[in-house]
């Protein structure tokens, strides 16, 4: 065999292997880190997300496929399927000529319509003629632009000693272009919009066809990037409203770029358009978009840069753009976009989302005050206002914080969504608004004469929006003098504040978030208060119940009450799994539960065991790996894993039929402290190699610390694994923390693989259950009767009056094995019969009087039974 030949057998081998294991992985929501209501609308759209989801066993998303769910720019998309709640209970003011007019305005200036007209818009500036070359591809005004193959030289910035940003002319003609045929006229009549952060005519301009390929192998590139590289000319970094028009501008390109399958992956470049190192106490947001490095431009200074996908997002000073120029019909408020946007960032950065209130009899609302410890527009009676809350006949929470920037912003983003009213001065923070909680509502105390800003942002969010109206009592420290010309300025000076006055528009915030449907629908499922609860209750089970029966009821309800599993009401599941959990804590521990038997709740928490935090669903439930879609590890950061040990775990049908509990014993290897020192903490880092005279390549490189050195030291282990009823073959209990070690971060998980044994009865399809039973001629042909045992040892009685051939089957309802996902429903039990004819030879006589008794003529059919004929 030549081996031109000996490589295609190779190759195609290769191919069916991975197509084999694309076809067998099982869909996992982790891989996309996606809120909820975010993976419903991405597998509605994505019919090759939703078969992958459909064909795993566990997918907890399978009874939402094909129910048309969308985001709300597709073009089969109907509105009441889509992402956004918007809605116009105010007057447009003139603004357009009818209700349905007025919410379609507002769908298209600041929600989901403002993406549709954007991809609608877009049109094709430099098209490729053949496989391989290049294309650009932007919408109206240049705002946003995407290519494949595009070249951009930057040789010319060595030149530029001083740090710049918002320069338009880091390109010049020919500095940016691709193999492709160029419509020089479309976009010269685009490039309109000449300003840093208004559109992308100031770079996209100077775009020209090339006459070489662009690709890893061009000699016109000194550099090849091959990950889709977001190319950001971004906003004021110290000025979170001002930032977050990039954040937010940025996720809704995801959205403008089109739907496909890695549209939310973190596995991308970011660029940014300027020499300066990036800097900002909001930079963890990042995060939520790139798992690299950021770049800037000194990081290809002096080379020519080729890139497989580039992508020119939508920009934060955008003429009628998002969300700094937007502007807004009258009496519209609750984009879609921008609850998307927020649920997304708090998602993506693992801020635990509130679903409980305080464990009172009488829930109090929460307010924050965020104070604002500068030169101007600081509040001079600050702290008559926190008192005069606090002693409030409403028995608000009151909490005072001042959000510097050394202050965590992932802890700052924790603080307000634990907040009902948030309350601050113009300027404070109030952009921290974007991520409250849907039924918050937010005080701007003083808008300063900026009378739309925060205001609009509100109503664009969909939060409730107060402020002070009633100038006689408000107290200017002076009448404030702007900075550069010395005239009167209201943001430039501070501000007393009448108490009654600021309580009165307090108490009517509270009426909003008391009156609002998500705070009472959390209202309405408040746990019962300590030592009311009875944990033999939430479980189900006697007082006399054995630790495996509170282990297996417990299973049982954890599966039906997570929250994952019980999306329309995620409140109420997630009080009633806190219970569950609980219960389960105190009654799996023999001390724990002969206290709670002796005294109730309050003995178990006065001995310290009743709420240490700890999950019982992630040690017990989450080890055994059901696929639910919650971190429950949130807020931490990600660390390195060890790989998983799979292993078969070989069980019988009785087990499987009834359920069990077995010990197996592990050995574990463990790292223990050791001599000497070890590289740790290895990273990598963006180097440049020279490859030839003038020629470049960026790479990454492995950085590494010195850390104390370990060894790996055998431990044994005994593990208890619960077999579950109606578990198949191929189902997996995941025991966390028992895999291969990793010597920089955390143990993978030891997963044991379900696989049945071979039984001498019973053949298992399914839910159903296959046996054979051999019986004599003569019952065959009179009729009889007969008693199966079955798995757990009762009996199945089968009785027959017909005649019954060699292969007849029936099939008994009920008696099969009981369904994994309910245990309550049994599939069927199907009996094949087998006839044994006598070995012995009959008597002429004999025969005889079988032919007269039988009265049945020859029948000599001869026929291919094979194909069924």
């Amino acid at each position: 065999m030549s081996m031109e030949a000996r490589i295609t057998i190779f190759l195609s081998q290769l191919i069916s292997v991975l197509i084999l294991k694309e076809i067998v992985c099982e869909w996992s929501p982790e891989t996309l880190d996606l809120p909820h209501s975010h993976l419903t609308r991405f597998l509605n759209t994505l019919t090759d997300e939703a078969q992958k989801c459909h064909s795993s066993n566990n997918c907890i998303y399978k009874n939402v496929l094909d129910t048309g769910l969308c985001w709300g720019y597709e073009t089969n998309c109907p509105q009441h399927l889509g992402y956004s709640n918007a809605h116009c209970p105010g007057d447009h003011k003139g603004w357009v000529s009818s209700k349905n007019q007025q919410l379609q305005t507002f769908i298209n200036q600041a929600d989901f319509g403002f993406v549709k007209q954007q991809i609608l818009s877009k049109t094709t500036m430099c098209e490729p003629t053949a496989d391989g070359e290049s294309l650009l591809e932007c919408s109206s005004y240049l705002q946003f632009c995407s290519g494949k193959n595009l070249y951009l030289d930057f040789r010319d910035l060595p030149a530029r000693k001083e740090s710049f940003r918002y320069k338009m002319d880091v390109l010049k003609k020919g500095q940016i272009g691709g193999k492709c045929k160029l419509d020089k006229s479309r976009l010269h009549s685009e490039a309109t919009h000449q300003s840093p952060l208004q559109s992308w005519a100031p770079e996209i301009q100077h775009f020209e066809e090339l006459s070489d390929m662009v690709n890893e192998e061009s000699q016109i590139c000194d550099v090849f990037i091959d990950k889709p590289t977001f190319i950001m000319k971004i906003d004021a970094t110290v000025n979170m409203y001002h930032h977050f028009c990039d954040f937010f501008n940025l996720y809704t390109s995801l959205h403008v770029n089109g739907t496909h399958s890695k549209m939310f992956s973190r596995d991308i470049n970011i660029l940014i358009w300027e020499t300066y190192t990036y800097h900002s106490n909001f930079g963890i947001t990042w995060s939520a978009f790139t798992q690299n490095p950021l770049m800037n431009l000194r990081t290809f200074q002096g080379k020519r840069v080729c890139f497989r996908e580039a992508l020119f997002p939508l920009l934060p000073r955008m003429i009628f753009g998002l969300y700094y120029n937007t502007p807004i019909v009258w009496g519209c408020k609750e984009s879609g976009l921008f609850h998307a946007f927020s649920k997304f960032i708090l998602h993506r950065l693992k801020i635990p989302k509130r679903t409980a209130i305080d464990q009172v009899v009488k829930p109090k609302i929460k307010i924050l005050l965020l104070s604002r410890n500068t030169q101007y527009r600081r509040i001079l009676n600050e702290q008559a206002l926190l008192d005069a809350l606090r002693l409030s006949p409403r028995q608000y929470s009151v909490k005072r914080v001042e959000f510097t920037h050394e202050t965590d912003f992932r802890h700052q983003l924790r603080v307000i969504q634990d907040t009902d009213i948030f309350i601050g001065m113009h300027g404070a923070g109030l952009t921290h608004l974007l991520f409250l909680p849907d039924w918050a509502a937010v005080f701007e105390l003083y808008n300063c004469g900026d009378e739309h800003c925060y205001a609009d942002l509100a109503r664009l969010r969909g939060i409730h929006y107060q402020t002070w109206t009633n100038h006689v009592k408000l107290q200017p420290q002076d009448e404030g003098h702007h900075p550069s010309d010395g005239g009167p300025h209201a943001k430039f000076t501070n501000y007393s504040f009448d108490k009654e006055e600021f309580l009165r528009i307090v108490d009517l915030a509270a009426d909003h978030v008391a009156n609002h449907p998500a705070y009472r629908h959390m209202l309405s499922h408040l746990r019962e208060p300590l030592n009311r609860r009875d944990f033999y209750k939430i479980l189900g089970i006697q007082k006399s119940a054995t630790t495996n029966q509170i282990k297996k009821a417990y299973r049982k309800l954890a599966k039906e009450l997570h929250p994952d599993r019980n999306q329309g009401d995620t409140e109420k599941a997630s009080a009633q799994f806190q219970d569950l959990g609980a219960a389960y804590e105190t009654l799996s521990d023999p001390e724990k539960r002969e206290l709670y038997d002796r005294c109730g709740e309050e003995c178990v928490s006065k001995e310290g065991a009743g709420g240490g935090g700890m999950d019982p669903f992630a040690s017990f439930f989450g080890d055994f790996g059901f696929g639910f879609g919650g971190n429950g590890n949130q807020g931490q950061r990600e660390v390195a894993k060890g790989a998983d040990i799979v292993m078969d775990l070989f069980v019988t049908l009785e087990e499987l039929y009834s359920g069990n509990f077995v010990e197996i014993t592990h050995n574990k290897p463990v790292l223990k402290p050791a001599k000497g020192t070890r590289k740790c903490n290895c990273r990598q880092e963006m180097v440049t190699r020279q490859l030839g005279p003038g020629r470049f390549q960026m790479m990454q490189q492995a950085v590494c610390d010195e850390c104390p050195n370990v060894k790996l030291v055998n431990e044994e282990r005994v593990l208890e694994v619960e077999i579950e009823q109606g578990m198949t073959d191929g189902s997996e209990q995941r025991f966390t923390a028992e895999g291969e070690p990793h010597t920089d971060g955390e143990p993978g998980d030891l997963r044991l693989r379900i696989q049945t044994s071979p039984h001498s009865v019973f053949e298992r399809r399914g839910d159903d259950l296959y046996t054979n039973v051999t019986i004599s001629l003569a019952d065959a042909l009179a009729g009889f009767e007969l008693d199966i045992e079955h798995l757990d040892g009762h009996k199945v009685h089968i009785v027959r009056d017909k005649v019954t051939w060699p292969g007849a089957r029936i099939r008994k309802k009920g008696e099969g094995m009981p369904n994994y996902e309910n245990n309550n429903l049994f599939g069927m039990l199907y009996v094949t019969f087998d006839v044994q004819f006598p070995k012995e030879e009959l008597t002429t006589e004999t025969k005889e009087k079988l032919r007269e008794l039988l009265s049945q003529d020859s029948i000599n059919k001869v026929y291919n039974g094979l194909r069924g004929f």
